[in-house]
């Protein structure tokens, strides 16, 4: 008898480890057994991923399919559907099926979504979609000629492309579908050289715009872009130091504590200047931002900058003259050696 409970042990462990390394449901003694099949499992973002549980075992028995896209979202149900990633990162998707009986297993696949890269060609009048190794996934018509600034913004849940052109002496603040460059709301810049926009996803929520001929850095109402407030060289008080004089890169992070930081190249300092967003103390506050004065100086031969932009902790620079982005290392101002062409 001791001889068969030890037997009837060895199978449950093997049994488990082999349900582990199939990514499903152990079918020993006839459990059900849940089966992943995907269309894709990397891609550039947004990434739509068809998901399919109908290999699962056995089919006559199963009465409930539940996906959990790895994502914080609510589980879906049904043995086929689909679902997007919106963002950036490594997601772990499982599947549990259960029996009518109450016997349940699950699988689980990963999958990659990789950050796109969105420029704007001046002399294309075209907004470029980029995967991190320079091959375009995407191409849409800039609504106006001269687009200079490009940055992604959620609007009432869902994600935006916000452009901003200064051609035809017509100079726009466009938001887009990122699907088909559809036109969904133009409205006039707040100046008359609009320059680069950069979403600010933290409350209050702003969509920060630089412009080249006012010299100041406004911060636009995201639904209608009208200017909440406008920072201009004045206020910053560096004197006699170039500040907003060629604005060559602008970007939003996140930062603990406070409502954001934005990252500003000085083309003719060729600094980089980290200013803090004041988190507002009520409601009736206005918006104010911190500059600190020590910025860092970047490599002289990267110029001149076309944008800016921050990811996984370093910065990259648009390098306007060799059409390609370069990696900088953000304490040392100098390239990493990672580049896109």
């Amino acid at each position: 008898m001791r001889s068969e409970k030890r037997a009837v042990r060895s199978m449950l462990i093997a049994c488990v480890l082999v349900g582990g390394l199939v990514a499903g449901g152990c079918t020993w003694f006839g459990g059900p057994e849940a089966v992943i099949a995907v269309d894709v499992v990397q891609g550039v973002v947004p990434l739509t991923v068809a998901l399919d549980g109908s290999g699962s075992t056995p089919a006559d028995d199963l009465i409930r399919y539940r996906w959990d896209p790895g994502t914080g979202d609510p589980s879906i149900l049904g043995a086929q559907t689909s679902y997007t990633y919106e963002h950036a990162g490594t997601y772990d998707v499982t599947l549990t099926v259960k029996t009518d009986d109450g016997r349940q297993a699950s699988a689980r696949v990963s999958i990659e979504v990789e950050p796109a890269v969105w420029v704007t060609d001046t002399s294309l009048d075209q907004i470029l979609k980029l995967d991190l190794d320079g091959n375009v996934v995407s191409m849409l018509p800039s609504p106006r000629s001269e687009p200079t600034g490009v940055a992604f913004a959620e609007v009432d849940g869902r994600d935006w492309l916000f452009v901003a052109c200064q051609g035809e002496g017509n100079q726009r603040i466009f938001r887009l579908d990122p699907a088909n460059g559809a036109v969904m709301d133009e409205v006039r810049a707040p100046a008359n050289s609009p320059l680069y926009l950069t979403f600010g996803a933290v409350e209050p929520k702003r969509i920060w715009h630089v412009d080249g001929l006012s010299r100041k850095i406004y911060a636009l109402n995201r639904t209608s872009l009208q200017p909440f407030a406008s920072f201009g060289t004045n206020y910053f008080q560096l004197g006699d130091l170039p500040f907003l004089w060629d604005p060559q890169g602008l970007d939003w992070t996140d930062v603990t504590n406070t409502a954001g930081v934005l990252w500003y190249v000085e083309g003719q300092t060729q600094m980089l200047y980290e200013i803090t967003i004041v988190p507002r103390a009520d409601i009736l506050a206005g918006l104010q931002v911190t500059l600190i004065e020590e910025g860092t100086a970047l490599n002289p031969a990267l110029f001149p900058l076309a944008g800016i932009d921050w990811f996984d902790g370093m910065l990259w620079v648009v390098r306007h003259d060799h059409h390609e982005i370069v990696e900088i290392d953000p304490d040392t101002g100098q390239p990493t050696g990672n580049r896109i062409s």
